[in-house]
């Protein structure tokens, strides 16, 4: 079904939409913006993500863009921020698709001595989350890291979990570096230090209860 607008129906809907445009600082947001631009971005969420439950919905959304009032977009790519791209040579072009290789095969990207080999915990149950829902419900606040990036930091938490011995892991976030950026993630780890230290509490309790690991690549190990 289609529908003509005259030029008098052009005319008051440009009206509105002056008007709407009008309308700025919603409800005293320190983040500028306009009514028309609140509900086109409201509109289209509900549109994206809630076209059988707008009505039940379109309050939550609405505050939700009220709080984040700008869609930002996380880059991808480090240098995006910190300096500029440049071509790659072939060696370290080949080096970078090894490394993508060895993600997917949730092999590591360093080499393991057989002295650890041992500490491979392939067969052991652990638990990591659905990165791909997590994202999902993160774009609807404005978020979002990129489907390449998601689908590295699924695989390496995976191969993560499997090198370190981690029963639960989960993404903890992301810090942007003036250099680099830095990816963060936090779980419970059952394996006590070799030599612990007396004067703090022992892995696993109270403020050590949370292991944290981070890395500046996420085809990189975790340190």
């Amino acid at each position: 079904m289609s529908v003509n607008f005259g030029p008098e129906s052009m005319r008051t809907l440009e009206g509105i939409k002056r008007q709407l445009k009008q309308q700025k600082d919603l409800e005293g947001n320190q983040v500028k913006s306009d009514l028309y631009s609140h509900l086109t971005e409201v509109f289209s969420r509900i549109l994206q993500y809630h076209p059988y439950d707008a009505y039940d919905k379109f309050e939550e959304i609405s505050n939700l863009v009220k709080q984040t009032n700008l869609k930002f977009v996380d880059p991808k790519f480090d240098y995006e921020l910190n300096a500029k791209k440049r071509d790659l040579s072939r060696e370290e072009a080949e080096a970078f698709i090894k490394k993508i290789q060895n993600l997917i095969k949730e092999i590591p990207d360093v080499g393991v001595t057989p002295a650890d080999r041992k500490l491979l915990t392939k067969d052991q149950a652990f638990q990591i989350p659905d990165l791909q829902e997590q994202a999902m419900m993160l774009e609807w606040a404005g978020i979002d890291f990129g489907e390449d990036n998601i689908f590295y930091l699924q695989k390496s938490l995976k191969r993560l979990a499997v090198l370190s011995g981690a029963t639960k892991l989960k993404f903890f976030g992301k810090i942007l570096g003036t250099q680099k950026d830095y990816w963060v993630v936090s779980g419970t780890l059952n394996i006590q230090e070799e030599e612990p230290n007396p004067t703090q509490e022992k892995r696993g309790v109270g403020a050590n209860a949370t292991v944290f690991w981070v890395t500046d690549s996420l085809l990189n190990d975790w340190i």
